[in-house]
């Protein structure tokens, strides 16, 4: 394990100083594991030229399955110590604004139901292969197909138009065109998002990609909330600021996005109890969301 640990720090630093601080050795006591191991194996791990440390093709790939290892060595180890030796953890991925703003609100519950049970939620913003990470499972939005996992569907995406802060004692009744007198805020990875609702609303002609951009939903709604331009939002997202007064809807033409959510999980894990639980919790909060609606929220401008 020593060695490992050594190993696994030096490939990741591409540096024996460095490996050395964060392990708290001496440089020599590293470069000792590190022969050692290359030893064992009877592979050279490393290109040693001059003080230059880099990777050989076998270590690259070494590398990545025993930082793979060691990641899931702690997981299980932090596992068994969290719940003292009962009940279980799982590790779920989330989009950031999406788990923050829907998902961690609603694990009250879940806890009051199970309180055995750990969830640990990480922020994602993209795909990744379950088989390259700790995770159980990941909240995501687009297409049902994910390599080597099985997806449940929870619901489709509504974007409506809002507007907050001092821009709302300037937002006035009018027509859709009155919207894009504004200043528009957009979300970097969607950017057909105001075209599709121009195109909704009946609107053509217009420069519709003008206007500031930003990396996540979060971002998008604070923008909002302090009144610096109009945004388009995915409905459930803004319950709380709708409901706060913090922000209004403004139109009474929404769209729907192409992609929905769901809650993806790796194939080998389907029928495993843990996640069954956590499975069928979040499908029952979907529908109950779902049948809701946001309707009564807030209503548009009169």
């Amino acid at each position: 394990m020593s060695a490992l640990m050594a190993f696994d720090a030096a490939a990741r630093h591409a540096s024996i100083t460095r490996a050395a601080d964060e392990l708290a050795l001496t440089e020599s006591a590293v470069s000792r594991q590190i022969s050692q191991l290359e030893d064992q194996l009877g592979v050279q791990l490393f290109h040693r030229i001059k003080k230059r440390l880099s990777l050989t093709r076998a270590g690259s790939a070494y590398a990545r399955d025993v930082a793979g290892a060691l990641e899931r060595l702690e997981k299980d180890t932090f596992d068994v110590m969290s719940n003292e030796g009962e009940g279980g953890t799982l590790e779920i991925a989330a989009l950031p604004t999406v788990g923050s703003q829907w998902l961690i609100p609603r694990m009250t519950e879940f806890y009051e139901r199970h309180p055995g049970l750990t969830i640990s939620i990480s922020a994602r913003s993209n795909r990744f292969l379950f088989g390259e990470t700790t995770f159980d499972g990941a909240l995501c939005f687009g297409a049902a197909t994910w390599p080597g996992a099985r997806s449940d569907f929870l619901f489709e995406e509504e974007l409506v138009v809002v507007g907050g802060g001092r821009l709302l004692e300037q937002l006035a009744p009018g027509s859709a065109d009155a919207v894009l007198s504004h200043r528009l805020l957009h979300l970097a990875t969607r950017p057909a998002a105001w075209p599709s609702w121009a195109a909704a609303a009946g609107i053509g002609g217009v420069n519709l990609l003008k206007g500031p951009r930003f990396e996540q939903q979060s971002m998008v709604i604070g923008a909002a909330c302090a009144g610096q331009g109009l945004a388009l939002l995915p409905r459930f997202l803004i319950e709380s600021p709708l409901q706060r007064g913090e922000l209004r809807i403004v139109s009474d033409v929404s769209v729907h996005s192409e992609g929905s959510y769901y809650f993806a999980y790796p194939e080998e894990k389907a029928g495993e109890p843990q996640l069954e639980l956590f499975r069928l919790w979040l499908q029952e909060h979907a529908q109950r969301f779902t049948q809701k609606g946001a309707d009564g929220l807030a209503s548009p401008l009169p």
